[in-house]
């Protein structure tokens, strides 16, 4: 049996629909539930299911209870977990951005507040600017944060862009993109390498993997 981590949220829409054009027909998948086995549905193998938080997933997978799974680039990127990525999936992308009130970049030399969910990711893609960035995390509702001058500035998930513009304010500048990624457990690789290649052939063949 291989066990898969499947996120909540945003990215999980996209992901089966990667599997199912790379054959891994997950049919009787259930949404509902939080762990579930598909009998065959893996090269053959049966296939049981965790329905994970986003942050979740890496850990999971890092510690073998699960032997791959698929999580965002932006959770991979802050936690820095032991694992290998072989892909990314070509749709589900969004953008990991600066956003504020105001319609500039901070001037060089400048001091400013940053409010993210992301603060180590965040340090590090900031940390070359030739302004100074002091970074602190919040969990939820990062836009309030320039709103109500918690911060000058945020850095965020943009997807459609609708938010920000619904409250006034500006994407200023994409720091980077983000996007599903497949994450396998050392380990189960290469105790599982038949099926997981299979897998990842699957994706490529299909041509639902960035470049």
């Amino acid at each position: 049996m291989i066990r898969l981590a499947l996120p909540k949220g945003r990215n999980l829409g996209p992901t089966l629909e990667a599997f199912a054009a790379a054959g891994l027909d997950l049919g009787d998948f259930d949404k509902a539930l939080l762990q579930q086995r598909i009998e065959g549905a893996f090269d053959g193998e049966d296939l049981e299911i965790l329905l994970l938080k986003d942050w979740d997933v890496p850990l999971y997978v890092e510690y073998g209870i699960a032997d791959c799974g698929v999580v965002g680039t932006d959770v991979l990127e802050e936690v820095q977990a032991d694992l290998l990525t072989p892909l990314r999936l070509a749709h589900g992308r969004s953008r990991f951005s600066l956003i504020g009130v105001q319609t500039e970049l901070p001037a060089a030399g400048s001091q400013i507040r940053v409010a993210t969910k992301y603060p180590q990711w965040s340090k590090r893609l900031l940390a070359p600017r030739p302004w100074g960035a002091e970074i602190f995390k919040l969990s939820g509702s990062v836009e309030l944060g320039p709103l109500l001058q918690l911060a000058e500035l945020a850095v965020d998930i943009v997807q459609t862009g609708r938010t920000i513009r619904d409250h006034g304010l500006t994407e200023l500048e994409v720091l980077a993109e983000v996007a599903p990624s497949i994450v396998i457990n050392r380990a189960s690789y290469q105790r599982l390498r038949q099926p997981l290649g299979a897998l990842l052939r699957g994706l490529e063949a299909a041509e639902v993997v960035a470049q």
